[in-house]
């Protein structure tokens, strides 16, 4: 092989490899929190869309992009998730991204509605970004607000959001292990089926 072959193989090695290991579209967790709340707040803020069902449609849309509901799914159920069948796991992850996007819904329309978002800060650790921000009002009311981030599915996804330290991912896990410790599995997914309001899971 020729020297000027062998260097032209390597760098095509080099490029296939580097392509294959870096997301060339991936973005950042930053950008992927922006698109969302930029999406959000203009849904929230469109006059023709204000307190119909297409506001909140648009709000939903932009929940299941922006969200991993897979990975929320198992981070939630804890070790439950190893004792679910495929089928069950597939069920769960259906049944909780729908419960997550009501109650976050309301969520938003609480807090972002009349509201800025400021940046403070974002750290990537291998596949795990945190975004770090605090949402203000005009009356200096400041609430911290962090997305923690899952790259997966060849996309930044959010897994977690932290309000004011409150991490809504644990809330959500000690509440289903409650109801599966007391009554079951089943019980837990009839709930979220029927109790969406408040985002809560009432227990037996």
């Amino acid at each position: 092989m020729t020297p000027v072959l062998r260097t032209g193989l390597s760098i095509l090695i080099t490029t296939v490899a580097v392509f294959l290991a870096v997301p060339t579209h991936a973005g950042s967790p930053r950008e992927r929190v922006t698109t969302m709340l930029t999406a959000i707040t203009s849904a929230l803020r469109d006059p023709a869309a204000e307190g119909t069902v297409q506001r909140d449609q648009r709000v939903r849309d932009v929940i299941f992009e922006s969200f991993h509901f897979d990975e929320m799914a198992e981070l939630t159920l804890g070790s439950h998730w190893q004792a679910l069948t495929p089928a069950q796991r597939d069920e769960f992850v259906g049944v909780f991204g729908d419960f997550f996007e009501r109650s976050y819904n309301r969520l938003v329309l609480r807090f972002f509605g009349e509201r800025t978002t400021r940046y403070v800060d974002e750290s990537v650790t291998g596949n795990v970004g945190i975004v770090d921000t605090v949402v203000e009002s005009k009356k200096d009311e400041r609430l911290p607000v962090r997305y923690r981030l899952v790259y997966s599915h060849d996309r930044w996804g959010v897994v977690d959001v932290v309000l004011d330290g409150v991490s809504l991912a644990e809330n959500y896990r000690t509440q289903f292990d409650a109801v599966i410790r007391r009554s079951s599995y089943r019980t837990l997914v009839e709930r979220m089926k029927s109790k969406a309001p408040g985002g809560e899971v009432s227990r037996p």
